[in-house]
């Protein structure tokens, strides 16, 4: 069946670059992925913007003034998710990205049923890294993640959240069990060798403990597939 997998962070803490790794890595472990993320409904609403709501930034950006749009872009997301989910593979990881300054407040925007069975995965990066890394990506940029997130916005807006407290914020509302929830740290920087493998080394552990934990939930008429997650949660413990 297909899994929700939220990837959450601040603009800058590496979001798009992980789930990419993600999708790599689980193409390896036989599952396809789908990477869904509220950039593409942000800005589909701020060129339908008639109410002042938005404002161009630099870069081709733009910036929110109406911060009650992140709460609507992020209803919008969960049905363009079930939509997607309708036709997706059964097997398919679904990477579900958004970054917001307050989590709590952004799941209440999502129904109950779309939150359950999820996973998380939170990036934690410190403000300042992640400011100096949109700089940096809007002066090379190499993908088409690559956008413009301003200081304005960071300032009136992105000037924190509380992302570190997820596990809590699951688990007390939505009775989330921790376990399906991780933190990485993701400062370092594309020169700091040994602690870019440290963290690829969580990144790929959580991916198989999702593997595992999903393959206890296939109905028994999956065997083989049971038998096939068996052997990757196997193959994890004896590389702990």
């Amino acid at each position: 069946m297909a899994v929700k997998l939220f990837i959450l962070g601040l603009p800058g803490s590496g979001k798009s670059t992980v789930s990419r790794y993600i999708s790599s890595y689980a193409g390896n472990r036989l599952r396809s992925t789908a990477h869904i993320n509220d950039f593409a409904i942000l800005y589909e609403m701020f060129q339908e913007d008639s109410q002042g709501k938005f404002k161009p930034a630099e870069y081709g950006g733009f910036d929110v003034l109406d911060l009650a749009v992140f709460d609507t872009a992020l209803k919008k997301l969960e049905q363009k998710v079930k939509v997607h989910i309708s036709t997706a593979q059964l097997e398919e990881i679904i990477l579900i990205e958004f970054s917001r300054n307050d989590y709590e407040k952004a799941f209440q925007q999502f129904s109950q049923e779309f939150l359950q069975e999820a996973h998380f995965l939170y990036l934690n990066v410190d403000l300042e890294i992640c400011k100096r890394r949109i700089r940096e990506r809007i002066i090379h940029p190499a993908t088409s993640d690559d956008h413009i997130v301003s200081e304005y916005i960071f300032d009136a807006y992105y000037n924190g959240d509380n992302g570190k407290h997820l596990p809590q914020i699951l688990e007390r509302n939505y009775g989330i069990d921790k376990l399906r929830v991780r933190i990485i740290n993701n400062s370092g920087s594309q020169g700091d060798f040994h602690t870019l493998i440290n963290e690829f080394v969580q990144i790929n552990q959580f991916v198989d403990s999702i593997i595992a934990f999903e393959a206890h939930r296939l109905p028994d008429t999956e065997p083989m597939q049971k038998i096939k997650d068996a052997e990757i949660g196997s193959e994890l413990e004896r590389n702990r």
